[in-house]
């Protein structure tokens, strides 16, 4: 069962149960309006006339008997349904009075209003007057006209209810078709994106309902896959472009041992092919590292509170085991941040390595660090104005650079790192030498 449906038919119900309700509630109130009104009409037509009060003025009595002298014009207003229930369980009642057939039994002490039913099988409403010499005065008035308004208003409110309950309907199924419309072509587009797997298409939704915050939520979802399908492709394309030549260089080293082998020739510079092979060897790792880093979602990187001061401690010990010829001055003082510890610590040491790569032997590499940036300096020959922004692209080398062993990835990881922690890199400008400024917030 569709949405618009199921939701139509929920409204049907309530509606249908709300007129359901009101019918029963006015049914029963009407009821109780008309019995109301026919016992005081009852009680109201009670015969003065016909029973004066006792001369001694005690309880009002009423004296009645089968041979009252009264005439019949007086007692005319009340003849329908009067009559005397005496002390011995007889009645008497004047001529053409259809008498109530009542208990022998049955006494009351007080005047008492109920239903009951004449000698012929009509349904009456009695009162039963008790008198001071025990008999019982009886009046009656016949519930047939009450009986049928009430059956005529509750076939009306059935006609009502049922008539209600198909217009609920009807009116739902176009009230909830018009309500979800929006949601009916966001859910062709998701079907259509589904089937064709174009991103780019489009979301028409709009407004400031459930519906508009889901169809602005599914459009940048779909941007966001996008996004993230257009930096893999382009990141796949650039890894295929820049391992090509060190491929073609890999496979031409191993060519030529392996035609050595084959031929029984040896190769004179079998030791430089070798070397190369290994230098070659060690790039792909880490170039293989770096694209796993640079692969890697976002969302697996930790957010916790962590000492930046000592991110950078661990960055600087591990440049240190691998670049003995130089020196590093280190002055950070503590402060925290939020984000992930290992991939700081990563970005840290790729600036630490950039650096070492690019100044000369013996040289200073500076580290300094405050509450909220820390900058990564050398003394090597700096990057140019121009290329101080593109630097941080995927596989970019500066002209000077293309020669050294290396992937173009380093500071590319920095950018993408710092840019998750909510921070921002960037050179700064230096007379000599490079120097890299990284800025995060504050825990």
């Amino acid at each position: 069962m569709l949405l618009r449906t199921r939701l139509a038919f929920i409204t049907a119900c309530v509606v249908a149960a709300t007129i359901a309700g009101i019918s029963v509630v006015t049914w029963l109130s009407t009821s109780h309006n008309l019995r109301t009104q026919l016992d005081q009409s009852l009680q109201a037509n009670l015969p003065p006339r016909v029973f004066p009060p006792p001369p001694d003025g005690g309880r009002r009595g009423f004296r009645l008997t089968c041979a009252t002298g009264t005439s019949s014009e007086e007692l005319q207003p009340f003849l329908q349904g009067i009559q005397l229930y005496r002390i011995d369980g007889s009645t008497c009642a004047p001529p053409g009075v259809d008498p109530v057939v009542t208990d022998p039994d049955d006494r009351v002490s007080t005047t008492t209003f109920r239903d009951g039913v004449t000698a012929s099988g009509k349904a009456v409403r009695v009162l039963l007057q008790p008198m001071d010499n025990g008999e019982i005065l009886v009046l009656s008035r016949s519930l047939a006209e009450i009986d049928g308004t009430m059956a005529n208003l509750a076939n009306l409110l059935i006609g009502l209810s049922v008539l209600g309950g198909v217009l609920a309907v009807a009116a739902g199924l176009l009230l909830t078709r018009r309500a979800l419309a929006p949601m009916e072509r966001l859910t062709e587009t998701a079907e259509h994106i589904a089937r064709t797997e174009d991103l780019t298409t489009p979301v028409t939704v709009s407004g400031q309902d459930e519906v508009g915050r889901l169809g602005r939520a599914f459009t940048s979802m779909t941007a966001a896959l996008a996004e993230s399908r257009r930096r893999q492709r382009d990141l796949v394309n650039d890894a295929a472009h820049e391992l090509r030549t060190p491929l073609t260089s890999l496979r031409t080293n191993i060519d030529l041992l392996a035609l050595s082998e084959r031929t029984g020739r040896p190769l004179p510079q079998r030791a430089e092919v070798l070397d190369r092979l290994q230098a070659q060897s060690r790039e792909f790792g880490d170039l293989i590292t770096e694209l796993v880093v640079l692969a890697r979602d976002d969302r697996e990187l930790a957010s916790v509170p962590l000492d930046v001061a000592a991110v950078i401690d661990r960055a600087v010990r591990r440049a240190r085991s691998r670049a003995h010829d130089h020196v590093f001055d280190v002055e950070a003082v503590p402060w925290q941040t939020v984000g992930d510890a290992g991939a700081l610590e990563r970005s840290v040491l790729n600036l630490l390595d950039n650096a070492v790569k690019f100044a000369p032997a013996g040289s200073t590499i500076t580290v300094r660090s405050r509450p909220g940036w820390l900058t990564v300096s050398d003394e090597g020959p700096g990057l140019p104005a121009e290329f101080r922004e593109t630097a941080f692209e995927r596989f970019w080398r500066a002209p000077a650079a293309r020669a050294l062993p290396g992937s173009g990835l380093g500071l590319a990881i920095v950018a993408d790192v710092v840019a998750v922690h909510d921070g921002t890199v960037r050179f700064l400008a230096r007379p000599r030498g490079a120097s890299v400024r990284v800025e995060l917030p504050l825990a």
